[in-house]
């Protein structure tokens, strides 16, 4: 069966193909003797752990299967959905996402290493140079790349393939060169070759190979402006968090679950996300919850007794079942996923957009907000973490979203302030030091550098007669755009 997919219109004639295909296809080219020697040559060169993009990633073998089990950090993207539920079940060590790379938001300095095995056969001659200078952009300095096609001089030729008719585009193959190196890369090997498929009916096809880098130093790469991964504050330990809590002025909670108040069938994602879902219980009767960490069996017992049912994964591979929640809420969640884009494109599959109340809701702090600013300023210079990009996670998340039809985008300012109502501009700079260095204190070699670090920034906001820092948030709504029938 063929699901109507999430992407662009342009990449549905491939869905459709490749859904049909399914496993066929990994029979028929799983073992191409040249896209393997093409792996091998990454695995020399990649270093530990290295961050690595499929794209048109199929059944997730070989390529996704080979380089997850040398311990790179792999994420596939294919626009079948055949594909990606095949490599979610066959390679469970990587992360698929069924989304459309040209569809992705730019990621600039993102990746370690990109792999494109034929998928610029399924895109315009328009859309392959696009998508080769954005891959330029996405690699880090000193990244690698290796794609392979099937070189002709064609624009959207009908040709019939392992028994289907489709249509591709390519280039001849002295033109991919000119292209991959005006995407900024350097070419270190390009080769030909001729592959007989074991399919009926199929004849010898031409491939080219090429292996390229991004110029640079991978060791003082500036940090991208935009960045699409970081890890957030430290997970701070429960007691200070629940101390830093108790200052909280806020009414965000409210606002997010008044959000949500139609909703019959809500997913919600994150660990911070707990409060929202517990409130959501209160509301609607039932909520399911996502979290990497399952809390311990008394309290995931104390929460199912509110009607929370307590789902384990990660945001980037959410339950299989398309267009199963009429809501999907992210609290404080991008930030903490791996790769936020991918995450995006999840939520946007498993809502149905035919329910009348279907929407997105994302919760990140605002671009603003004082607690951002402190860490940002003042904890990040001293330990090297990267600084904090809540708004610019929002900005990415609208486009991913518009891309997948949620494009009925608003955004609300969710008031939280972080209140020191001790006596005195000194005593309330005091008190916030100790509270955010307690709070971000894991992990730091100088908690008495921060410390102090804290407390003269502290000092000179309170010096204003404030006695909060603002903790504010901003809520996203995104909801599929309701259009008229064709011929309405």
């Amino acid at each position: 069966m063929t699901i109507d997919s999430p992407v662009s219109a342009y990449g549905r004639a491939a869905a459709r193909l490749f859904d049909q295909l399914g496993k066929v296809y990994e029979e028929t080219y799983g073992r191409l003797p040249e896209q393997l020697a093409a792996i091998e040559w990454l695995l020399e060169r990649l270093p530990p752990q290295a961050k690595v993009l499929d794209i048109g990633s199929g059944t997730g073998r070989p390529t996704a299967q080979l380089l997850a089990d040398a311990g790179h950090r792999v994420t596939g993207c294919d626009v079948s959905h055949t594909m990606v539920t095949l490599a979610r079940t066959g390679v469970p060590q990587a992360r698929f996402a069924w989304v459309d790379v040209r569809d992705l938001p730019e990621a600039p300095g993102t990746w370690d290493a990109i792999t494109a095995f034929f998928p610029l056969l399924q895109m315009s001659r328009a859309e392959i140079v696009d998508t080769l200078g954005r891959i330029g952009r996405w690699l880090v300095p000193g990244g690698l790349f290796v794609m392979s096609t099937v070189p002709f001089d064609a624009e959207h030729a009908e040709l019939t393939w392992m028994g289907h008719t489709s249509r591709a585009s390519s280039f001849p193959a002295e033109v991919y060169p000119r292209l991959v190196r005006d995407a900024g890369l350097s070419i270190l090997h390009q080769h030909e070759s001729v592959f007989h498929p074991d399919y009926p009916g199929m004849g010898a096809e031409q491939h080219l190979f090429i292996y390229a880098t991004k110029p640079g130093d991978p060791t003082h790469a500036a940090p991208a402006t935009a960045p699409s991964y970081h890890r957030g504050p430290l997970e701070p330990n429960a007691r200070h968090w629940a101390a830093m809590e108790a200052r909280f002025d806020r009414q965000d909670v409210p606002l997010i679950v008044d959000s949500l108040s139609a909703n019959t069938r809500v997913l919600a994602l994150g660990g911070r996300t707990v409060a929202v879902a517990r409130d959501l219980a209160d509301r609607l009767g039932a909520v399911d919850a996502l979290r990497h960490d399952l809390p311990e069996e008394d309290d995931a017992r104390a929460l199912g007794a509110l009607g929370v049912t307590l789902l384990p994964g990660a945001a980037e591979q959410l339950p299989p079942v398309d267009r199963s929640f009429d809501a999907v809420v992210a609290a404080w969640t991008l930030h903490r996923t791996e790769e936020p884009d991918f995450a995006v494109a999840e939520m946007a599959r498993v809502v149905d957009p035919d329910h009348p109340q279907a929407r997105v809701v994302l919760v990140q702090d605002a671009p603003d907000n004082e607690i951002v600013g402190l860490w940002n300023g003042v904890r990040a210079p001293l330990t090297g973490a990267p600084a904090d990009p809540q708004g610019q996670l929002l900005i990415r998340a609208a486009h991913v979203l518009s891309a997948h039809g949620f494009d009925d985008i608003s955004v609300t300012r969710l008031p939280i302030d972080v209140v020191f109502p001790e006596a005195g501009p000194e005593a309330r700079a005091r008190a916030a030091a100790r509270a955010l260095t307690a709070l971000w204190n894991a992990g730091h070699p100088q908690p008495v550098q921060l410390h102090h670090a804290l407390l003269s920034a502290l000092r000179g906001h309170f010096s204003a007669g404030t006695d909060r820092i603002t903790n504010d948030a901003v809520m996203l709504l995104a909801r599929p755009r309701r259009r008229p029938p064709e011929g309405a």
